[in-house]
């Protein structure tokens, strides 16, 4: 008879275990789908070129969120634009989906002048191009100095500093030294200068 009994307590247990399981798988499939949204999906919009304001609505409007992760200076778009995303546009993700994305400062970098003087007309082209400045007048001048050297670097008419801070596609003028006679007295005088449009 204990045995009767015990038997039926057991097989009772192991019967609501089992049910207790499953009713736990069950509730975890139910509340998973739920918090994953499953099946669904939505097409991410295209905010790249966007203003912030209007980008953060579109978002907002499509369940999205916007979240903005750099911000970087670009001459060709407006202050506050979205310049790239992530996910790209037309992607498919879940509702709820962060969308990150990069905005145009507007604010103008400032870069290192560079040292031009001494070195060739061909070296400092490239020298201002790699600190994003650009060349500008290139001059000519009789000099002491071996031809085709850099020998000033100018800034709006004024001689500039290596190091000095400048902001980005500022241009520099250049003057740089030919090749003289022995007969030449004066190396550099204004009237001997000659100008191109540069290199």
């Amino acid at each position: 008879m204990k045995n009767s009994i015990t038997g039926n307590s057991w097989f009772k247990t192991i019967l609501l275990a089992i049910l207790v399981l499953a009713v736990y798988l069950f509730l975890s499939m139910v509340f998973t789908g739920w918090y994953t949204r499953h099946g669904q999906s939505i097409k991410v919009p295209k905010v790249s070129g966007m203003p912030i304001e209007n980008a953060t609505e579109l978002l907002d409007d499509n369940d999205l969120e916007l979240v903005i992760i750099d911000s970087v200076f670009n001459e060709d778009m407006k202050p506050n634009t979205i310049v790239e995303q992530d996910p790209q546009p037309d992607l498919s993700v879940k509702p709820g989906r962060k969308i990150y994305v990069t905005v145009n400062t507007g604010i103008v970098p400032k870069v290192k002048m560079p040292k031009l003087i001494n070195g060739s007309s061909n070296l400092a082209k490239v020298l201002l191009q790699n600190s994003g400045l650009k060349l500008g007048r290139v001059d000519s001048v009789k000099s002491t100095f071996g031809p085709g050297l850099v020998i000033r670097q100018k800034f709006k008419g004024r001689d500039i500093a290596p190091n000095t801070q400048l902001e980005k596609g500022s241009i520099i003028d250049i003057i740089v030294s030919k090749k003289m006679s022995l007969s030449d007295t004066n190396a550099i005088q204004p009237e001997q200068i000659e100008t191109t449009d540069g290199l």
